[in-house]
């Protein structure tokens, strides 16, 4: 009596969905990646012993030595930056502002700044500065 031979399945790699695997990786990447455009505007930042990182939604406002505002790369002025803020805010209510100001720069532009910023809705401020070799 013969006895068939059992055929083992062979194993087949399913590439449709290693392509869909591979699109949701490149979407992500493309996502969660940074653009910096704020790399022309020379701003030195003062110096912090510690950092705190968030990962709300928030946006730069960079202020130069000269007293100049400038979001996404832009100059704007008080009512510029008024408009932008009002913006953001509506869009998000809890948007959190980051204000890079030169650190040669009075503090009462930075002022003038946080006070456009809180009339246009956004409550949390935070001050940029860079991290300091212990």
């Amino acid at each position: 009596m013969l006895i068939p031979r059992r055929q083992k399945p062979k194993g087949i790699m399913p590439l449709p969905s290693m392509a869909d695997i591979a699109f949701i990786l490149l979407v992500f990447f493309i996502l969660t990646s940074t653009i910096d455009i704020e790399r022309n505007i020379p701003v030195a930042l003062p110096g912090a012993r510690s950092t705190e990182s968030g990962s709300k939604k928030y946006f730069h406002v960079w202020i130069d030595a000269g007293g100049d505002c400038f979001v996404r790369g832009g100059r704007m002025d008080r009512g510029g930056l008024y408009r932008a803020a009002k913006y953001r805010a509506a869009d998000n209510p809890d948007v959190r502002a980051m204000i890079g100001a030169d650190a040669n720069l009075p503090y009462r532009r930075v002022n003038e700044a946080m006070e456009t910023l809180r009339d246009a809705g956004v409550y949390n401020i935070v001050l940029l500065s860079r991290k300091e070799a212990r």
